[in-house]
């Protein structure tokens, strides 16, 4: 592989030279645009790369700013076109060797990229499944905090459910014992009621009875005295009766008497006594068998009277 040269002063000089007369003249501008360069050329020691061509014509072109850029770049062009001829072979060689460094790089670089890509598809792929594991782990969060919240709301709402079904029950409890009191209640005036009642009947049926008791004593004891006024009437009647013939007797006995006494035309007759009275006479009035017979009758009348008021 064949090396590159440097230019020297000649040929960086002679390629100005020809750029510069290729229109026929040089310009005021080209020709202290050319002394200057060289003036630079001659104090640079050594060989002359492309690299410290640049820098004294950027040197020069600094000292004389009439030169345009389109003709500093021509000129600069022009020095390059020498170098390049000189160097065909080299350069070629150099730029297949910088086309295979390049590729190399290129290669290098590629498997870089690839690298870094494969890295970072990894790494995405890393992070993706972080993301991917990051967002299950949140979900499964999510997901139990779900269940638990669910899980708190099935709670609370059995909670609820069993606080009401013991409301109701204690409602119902309360209702049954308050229907039960209001039963007992009921029984208990019931039951009063009916021992009012029944002591009520008791109490008319004693008073019924004392009174049916005290009416047969009454009907008894106004029996018993109708009894008792009709064996006196009766006893009275007969002593009336055993009077009045007793009466009937004596006075039939007197009259007998009388009927045996001698004729009084004859005979005189001895006197009565004043006061003396047949007991029995009828015709006596006022006499006291009479009053008493009277008195007895009323009594008796009396009695049967009040028997049957009763």
């Amino acid at each position: 592989m064949k090396e590159e040269e440097d230019l020297n002063l000649t040929e960086i000089l002679t390629a100005l030279q020809d750029f510069m007369t290729q229109d026929g003249a040089i310009s005021e501008e080209q020709r202290a645009f050319y002394n200057a360069f060289r003036v630079h050329l001659n104090s640079h020691e050594g060989s002359f790369t492309i690299e410290d061509i640049e820098t004294l014509l950027l040197k020069t072109k600094s000292e004389i700013q009439d030169i345009s850029e389109d003709e500093f770049g021509n000129m600069g062009e022009a020095i390059l076109s020498q170098y390049n001829t000189k160097n065909k072979e080299a350069i070629n060689d150099r730029i297949r060797r910088l086309a295979e460094e390049e590729a190399a790089k290129r290669a290098l670089a590629e498997a870089e990229r690839q690298r870094l890509e494969e890295e970072r598809l990894a790494e995405e792929a890393r992070l993706e499944e972080e993301r991917l594991a990051e967002e299950a782990r949140l979900a499964e969060e999510a997901r139990l905090a779900e269940e638990e919240r669910l899980a708190e709301e099935a709670r609370l709402a059995e909670e609820a459910r069993l606080a009401e079904e013991a409301r109701l029950a204690e409602e119902a409890r309360l209702a049954e014992e308050q229907r039960l009191a209001e039963e007992a209640r009921l029984a208990e005036e019931q039951r009063l009621a009916e021992e009012a009642r029944l002591a009520e009947q008791a109490r008319l049926a004693e008073e019924a009875r004392l009174a049916e008791q005290a009416r047969l004593a009454e009907e008894a004891r106004l029996a018993e005295e109708a009894r008792l006024a009709e064996e006196a009437r009766l006893a009275d009647e007969a002593r009336i009766q055993a009077e009045l013939e007793a009466g009937a007797a004596a006075k039939q006995a007197y009259w007998d008497a009388q009927a045996d006494i001698p004729d009084p035309e004859v005979k005189d007759l001895p006197d009565l006594p004043e006061q003396q009275q047949a007991p029995l006479s009828p015709e006596a009035d006022g006499s006291p068998l009479t009053v008493k017979v009277l008195i007895g009758v009323a009594a008796v009348l009396s009695l049967l009277g009040a028997f049957f008021v009763l």
